[in-house]
């Protein structure tokens, strides 16, 4: 199976060349930087990085263009254009943008005698490990248009999900957003003119008020070492999400949240089951794809139960599916796995299996909002309650400063 090799290589003319290709070993990718008349600098294994991803379905910059990309080269490659050809007419977007690059090199890689999917491993940023192991399989099967198809429909759908969740957390976010602004205003502009205010008439302060002028002034003269903390912890988080063991744990904390916890196990369990149902109809064997997608799930967590998967039909232990022990992944999609082996419909149940957790995700997501306002509500309840208290109590104090005078 083609890995992932890093090159630094020298042109004739003197620049400078780097890039990653999928290739069997060293030699290939010599073999490869020879044919394009550059000299390697050094080769080596390239280490895919997994950026980290709370929910598992945001995507760059790159996605929609994807999608597009691959509807266009289906549609053609279908209609019986000559490969060259095809990526000498798809253009997406601009005429400069880098996925055009991405195209124009993938052409030249094609053109001097690569395959479309080792020409697209040179682009992992672009193309997935599912994507690519996918196109390999259609062009060993012969069934290309096919395996194209069928991923234009897998990207189209797991773009609408992650439209979906986006839209779900959009208002908790802004009301949080909203909260904390509001929290650092009043903090640092209108409570120290409160306390001018009433220091000036020497009235007896509430507790609740002393309690947010003390945090007032706790936040306006240490505020530099409240952002240095902050620093710290986003650097330490970040740190820690980069190590393999602190990402795993990161990744099952996440999913032990309430509500948020159960949408990102049910938004896994149907990413993997529409890339597992693409591998499976591009003709991979089970293991080898459930290798694959053991890399290619977002929450490292659940990639060990799909792990696990791995090792179960590596034993020859498929029949005890059911019995084996998992901690997140869903006893009905299980079952429905089970089902599928034991019928002969694998494909047709991970279809079935990717289209009711999308659902589920659908559901969830248009009804976060109504689930979460109670808690939000509440939240900004308490937030004004005790702002009024803090502000207004003096005022009765006030009154009484008055009345005495």
């Amino acid at each position: 199976m083609p890995t992932q090799f890093k090159y630094k290589a020298i042109g004739g003319d003197g620049t400078t060349h780097t890039g990653v290709i999928a290739a069997e070993n060293n030699e290939k990718v010599v073999e490869y930087l020879a044919s394009r008349d550059l000299m390697p600098v050094s080769i080596s294994h390239a280490r895919a990085r997994q950026a980290f991803s709370a929910l598992g379905f945001f995507k760059g910059s790159d996605y929609e263009d994807l999608i597009m990309f691959t509807n266009n080269l289906a549609t053609m490659y279908r209609a019986g254009i000559p490969l060259l050809r095809i990526l000498s007419l798809i253009k997406i977007g601009p005429e400069n943008s880098r996925f055009n690059h991405a195209i124009q090199q993938i052409r030249y890689s094609v053109q001097s005698g690569q395959s479309l999917s080792q020409a697209m491993g040179e682009f992992d940023h672009i193309f997935s490990k599912v994507y690519i192991n996918g196109v390999a399989a259609g062009e060993e099967s012969g069934r290309l248009d096919n395996i194209l198809e069928e991923l234009a429909v897998m990207l189209e759908k797991e773009l609408e999900l992650s439209r979906l969740l986006k839209s779900g957390i959009r208002y908790p976010i802004i009301v949080i957003s909203v909260i904390a602004l509001a929290f650092v205003v009043i903090m640092g502009y209108v409570v120290p003119k409160f306390v001018a205010f009433y220091d000036s008439f020497g009235a007896d302060l509430p507790l609740p008020t002393k309690i947010l002028i003390g945090t007032s002034n706790f936040f306006t003269e240490y505020w530099a070492v409240l952002l240095g903390a902050v620093a710290v912890i986003v650097i330490g988080f970040k740190k820690l999400v980069a190590n393999e063991a602190g990402k795993l744990w990161v990744d099952e904390q996440l999913l032990k949240l309430p509500v948020f916890g159960q949408l990102i196990i049910k938004g896994n369990i149907a990413r993997f089951s529409m890339m597992f149902h693409i591998l499976f109809v591009s003709g991979l064997p089970i293991i080898k794809a459930l290798r694959i997608l053991n890399d290619s799930v977002k929450n490292s967590r659940i990639g060990l139960e799909i792990k696990k998967l791995e090792e179960l039909f590596h034993r020859g232990s498929e029949a005890n599916l059911l019995t084996a022990e998992f901690a997140y992944f869903p006893q009905m999609a299980k079952q429905m796995m089970a089902i599928g082996l034991e019928s002969g419909s694998l494909d047709n149940m991970l279809s079935e299996i990717g289209s009711h957790y999308s659902k589920e995700v659908q559901y969830t997501s248009r009804h976060l909002t109504a689930i979460l306002e109670p808690l939000l509500t509440l939240v900004v309840s308490v937030f004004v309650l005790i702002l009024a208290l803090a502000i207004f109590l003096p005022m009765w104090n006030l009154i009484k400063v008055f009345n005495s005078g």
